[in-house]
């Protein structure tokens, strides 16, 4: 009635609308906020090169025998800064028997990408996204998002969000770490 414009029906409707949008996106898709890891099961074992920061290529297939586990993250995702420390500290304890693999997933600068690594202390290799999507890993449904792959290369679970070094050795663990 104050309002000039205002059209409460209409504004309620837009609410509506978007309510409703939403719990179709979410209703059944656990994997978007994940209170742990997803399982997921590939048959074959999976492979990808990428450039490394010093511009060599890294082959997942080069850590046969060895848990890799793939963090996509990028400089701007203040939820992937937060878990760097967990991840360096993942990486140092179990490095005989597990790697972590930064996949820096944005455009930036080499130089600015090594200063970033430099000054957050980042202890595991960081290898830059190339140009076509790494299946089965993409398309992303979010940064930060954490990939499992066993010693024998299978793609064994997933981690949308936040992760925890305590997270990444219950699911290792539990596959036999």
């Amino acid at each position: 009635s104050g309002l000039k414009g205002f059209n409460r029906r209409r504004g309620h409707t837009k609410i509506g609308v978007v309510a409703w949008l939403m719990a179709l996106v979410f209703i059944g898709q656990p994997a978007l906020f994940p209170s742990q890891a997803q399982e997921v099961v590939l048959p074959q074992p999976v492979d990808f090169t990428l450039a490394g920061i010093d511009g060599k290529p890294v082959s997942l297939s080069s850590y046969r025998g060895r848990w890799v586990i793939l963090n996509f993250w990028a400089t701007w995702c203040s939820p992937c800064l937060r878990e760097i420390p967990e991840l360096s500290w993942f990486h140092e304890k179990y490095n005989a028997k597990a790697i972590v693999i930064g996949v820096n997933y944005e455009t930036i600068d080499a130089t600015k990408l090594r200063r970033f690594i430099n000054k957050h202390g980042i202890v595991y290799p960081v290898v830059r996204i190339g140009s076509e999507p790494l299946t089965p890993f993409e398309p992303l449904l979010g940064l930060p998002s954490t990939f499992f792959v066993s010693p024998q290369g299978n793609y064994v679970a997933r981690h949308i969000g936040v992760i925890t070094a305590r997270d990444i050795e219950a699911v290792v663990k539990e596959a036999g770490l």
